[in-house]
Formats: C-alpha cells, structure tokens, sequence
C-alpha cells in the first residue's frame, strides 16, 4: 500500500479583475502541511504576475522545503495556459518567500482570453519533494516511555511504537484478527508491518486513541492507514474534519472523497460550490490529466446550466 504523496492544489477565484490597480496585490492565506501557503497575483507592466508564497515565520527555526510548481490559468471552456518550476524552494536560506513568474503572461491576454465576467481561475498544483525542520506537533507519545502500558510493539520503517492490543482491536478489524485470530502474529510481542510510513501511522494511532490529531497535512496519510487496516471509525472522523474544520479547497476535497469513497463529504463539496466560476476551479483545464471519474465530471458540467458566473 502507497503512502499519501504530499501534494495539493491552491485555487483562487480572482473577482472584479478590471479593477486591479497597478502593483496591487490579490492573495488568500491557506495551510497545507502545517505550513501556511497563498497564492498571490500581481498586474504590473503590462503583465499578470502569479506567485506562491510560502510564509513561516523567519524566527521558525531552520527549515526547508523543495517543490515543483504548475502554475495555471484557466478559462469558461477548460482551455488552460501553464508554466511549471521544478526547483521552487523555500525556506530561512532564501532571501524571499514566493516562487514564480513576473511576467506570466500579457495582462490583455489574460482578459481576452482567460477572464469571464470579470472573473479569472487561478491554480497552483504544488508537489513537496522534500521537506525538513517542519512537522505537525505529537499529541501523545508512543516509545519506550509508553511501555508499561502496552502488551504489543509494532515496529515501522524501525520505530518501535508501544500501544495496546484492545484499542487497536476495537478500533481495527485488521487488527481485531491479528491480536485475536490464529495468525501467528497473535502471538508476538512484537510486530513489523510493512509498505507504512512512519510519520503517518503515528497521527494514525492517535486518531485511533481518540485525540484530536487531524490536519490538513495528514489527513490524507491516515485515510490510507484507515482503509488499509479496516478502521472504519478513523475513516469517519476523517470525513467529518474534511467536512467541518478542514480549510484544504474544495477541488482536494472532492478528489480524496472520490479516493476514498466518502458519499457525504462528495455531497457536501458538490453542495458548496455557488457558481460556475467554482466549478471551473473544481474541475481543471480540459487539457490535463482527468481530476475525478466521468460520473462527477458529466454531473457538474451539467450542473453548472443552473448557476451564475
């Protein structure tokens, strides 16, 4: 089983475009593997500018992160215009804290042929490669310390992590047969699984403990362990974060909904979306490789008859 790849789609639905004075700039804040991601849109000189910013603070801490970036423009009919960086890094080395294009493309241009009433759908598909001096913070501990209260040690990419049979048991039916079945692993005090990142099966074990571990930054990882290990109450907590706390777009959403499955969070990201504008962002450029399964394509492009630019 693969593990979450730690990438995401900034959208942004500029409005009143005509209106957008010189050096004047158009961004909104949202946070993707605790860290706090916008895009910014600048017109200046004749041309649109698009950036990402990536704004930890400098007193953070060593940190860094390396992505590649696809910024898009996307107009009424799907017809996109891209340009990709491969090294768009960030962190306290760098002078800077935004990564992309001066001069993305002629500001006419981008009214003529990529506006519509005014309005412009920006997208900015970033993919972390590597990142480093960055994590969500632990809420509880399971290493050696937790020993005393444990009765089994399952041991990933070799870190040991100390939990109880029965909450796992509870909670998983995967782990309800390898405790109490006739695996033999029932009859192991320690236990390697395999094809499971470290970092991820920690937030999953303490959703598992019931805590309130869920972020935008892993909420993706621990559905995998959910469904990989059968743990249906994992997955519906999930669920109703990305329903009801989480500010990922509804373009993320949408896409891990169908990933996984989720009938209510599908519903809820189809409800929300008011205009035709939203649809666009939701749906992407016609020219790249299809977000979502044709059902939920065909359903919101014949959805977008009965809503307003």
């Amino acid at each position: 089983m693969s593990t979450a790849v730690k990438e995401f789609v900034l959208t942004y639905v500029m409005e009143n475009i005509s209106t957008l004075k010189e050096n004047e700039r158009f961004f909104g804040p949202i946070d993707h593997f605790n860290v706090p991601w916008r895009i910014g849109c600048v017109r200046a000189g004749g041309f649109f500018s698009f950036y990402v910013f990536c704004d930890r603070p400098k007193d953070f801490g060593e940190w860094a992160i390396n992505t590649g970036i696809t910024f898009e423009l996307i107009s009424a009919t799907g017809k996109s215009f891209k340009k990709t960086g491969k090294d768009c890094n960030y962190g306290t080395s760098r002078q800077f804290s935004s990564w992309g294009f001066s001069q993305f493309v002629q500001w006419e241009t981008m009214e003529k042929e990529y506006a519509m009433n005014d309005r412009l759908v920006v997208q900015a598909h970033v993919v972390i490669e590597k990142i480093t001096g960055i994590e969500t913070p632990k809420i509880r501990h399971f290493d050696e310390s937790r020993k005393i209260l444990s009765d089994v040690t399952l041991i990933v990419e070799d870190k040991k992590f100390y939990v109880s049979k029965m909450i796992l048991a509870v909670q998983s039916s995967y782990f309800n047969s390898m405790f109490y079945g006739e695996f033999q692993e029932s009859k192991k005090s320690e236990i390697t699984l395999v094809g499971v990142n470290a970092e991820d099966f920690h937030y999953f074990l303490e959703l598992l403990y019931l805590e309130p571990t869920l972020t935008n930054s892993n909420v993706e990882g621990v559905l995998v362990l959910a469904d990989m290990y059968e743990a249906r109450n994992a997955t519906r907590l999930c669920e109703e974060f990305l329903i009801g706390k989480s500010k990922d777009s509804l373009r993320n959403k949408l896409a891990i909904s169908m990933k996984f499955q989720l009938d209510d969070l599908k519903k809820h990201c189809v409800e929300s979306l008011k205009s035709k504008a939203d649809i666009r962002a939701v749906l992407g450029s016609s020219d790249g490789e299809p977000k979502f399964d044709s059902s939920i394509t065909n359903y919101l492009l014949e959805k977008t008859f009965s809503l307003p630019e």
